[in-house]
């Protein structure tokens, strides 16, 4: 009988390579296990790691990060929903529900109104009430033949060392954080072992990763980390790959942009991860030649209603009343939402009639239009 439950200390490096093979890695036995437990534990505690038992052995995996969420004109508390794996021998067994249920109620009872997650396929998470709240794009721009404009001369870029950045990082990640809804705040753990921790086995034949910042005179105003992949046929063909790309004004993002479509021998540039809204697709010379894939990022699941609608700001203020439908229970009821001043108050309410609400939708609709979108 395959029993679920939270995991122990000494349980952590099982539950590391059960993800591993969930995901279709090799154990790193390059590592030290135990530095890797501890990196591991950084980010999660025990408390927030579920596995599925089966004679010991475990056959499921499931995780829960805290972040907060930037949101239309406020932050609100979310559950990252995360590492979540069903090993082959034990798929349609009803694992999946169970450990999806303990995680939600978890998040109920620590008081985050919202659970989300970048889905590996998004076709199972619509079923637990999870909505596509936010896309993005995967670019590819030709350099060789495709101008970006530069920047001004009052900024200027430079290449850093991880220890350098380290500092320099955070600190304009924190202020681009609240201008962009869907965002998602990192903590130092975060960065140390999600971002300047480099491994060679996360680097897909590519090279370390290179830091770039932008500066206005002393200032920092941006920053670009990217790779380089080399490519040879007869002459130079090798791309420069964007891991991330923050900058606090366009400025300075045009002078990041201009210094990753001019490195020498790399005449191609990607971004995996690129804003749908990114200036730079029509300011480019030649923008036809850009091909732009549009993808989903950032998935929603609603828990607490009233708390969840709170949070964020709006451009109109008036009143609507929302039924919303949730077949794991949490979020479904019917709610009165009025905004005065851009502020909204929320609040369940009872006795209407059969067709009194304004909006019916599902909940995983509610994640998808709760940013915006």
């Amino acid at each position: 009988m395959v029993e679920i439950r939270f995991i122990a200390r000494e349980e952590v490096a099982a539950l590391r390579s059960a993800i591993r093979l969930g995901f279709g890695q090799d154990v790193d036995t390059s590592q030290d296990p135990a530095e890797e437990d501890q990196r591991f534990l950084s980010i999660f505690g025990l408390e927030m790691l579920l596995a599925a038992f089966d004679r010991g052995r475990i056959v499921a995996t499931f995780g829960s990060f805290d972040f907060d969420l930037t949101v239309p004109g406020g932050t609100v508390a979310m559950a990252g929903t995360t590492i979540v794996t069903v090993q082959p021998t034990h798929r349609r067994q009803g694992i999946l529900s169970q450990m999806m249920a303990k995680h939600l109620q978890q998040a109920v009872d620590r008081g985050q109104p919202l659970a989300g997650l970048w889905a590996s396929e998004e076709r199972i998470y619509g079923r637990f009430g999870y909505g596509k709240a936010c896309s993005r794009l995967v670019i590819d721009v030709p350099t060789g033949v495709v101008s970006l404009p530069a920047g001004p001369d009052d900024i200027s870029v430079r290449s850093v060392t991880v220890e350098a950045a380290r500092e320099l990082l955070p600190a304009v990640y924190d202020q681009a954080l609240p201008r962009t809804a869907g965002l998602l705040s990192r903590s130092r753990a975060w960065w140390a072992n999600r971002h300047f921790r480099d491994p060679e086995d996360t680097r897909n034949g590519a090279t370390a990763k290179r830091i770039i910042a932008a500066e206005r005179g002393d200032t920092p105003v941006g920053y670009l980390i990217y790779r380089q992949r080399s490519k040879w046929d007869l002459v130079a063909d090798g791309a420069v790959e964007i891991v991330e790309l923050v900058a606090l004004d366009d400025d300075a993002r045009r002078s990041l942009w201009y210094f990753a479509a001019n490195v020498d021998l790399f005449p191609n540039l990607t971004w995996w991860n690129c804003p749908v809204d990114e200036p730079v697709l029509v300011e480019a010379d030649q923008p036809r030649r850009i091909v732009a894939q549009p993808k989903d990022s950032l998935w929603l699941r609603l828990l607490d209603v009233p708390a969840a609608l709170e949070a964020r700001r709006y451009e109109r203020d008036g009143a609507v009343v929302i039924r919303v439908s949730d077949q794991l229970g949490f979020a479904a009821g019917t709610y009165r939402l009025d905004v005065a001043g851009g502020v909204g108050h929320c609040q369940p309410i009872t006795g209407l009639g059969e067709n009194a609400a304004d909006i019916d939708l599902g909940v995983d609709t509610l994640g998808c239009v709760y940013l915006g979108g």
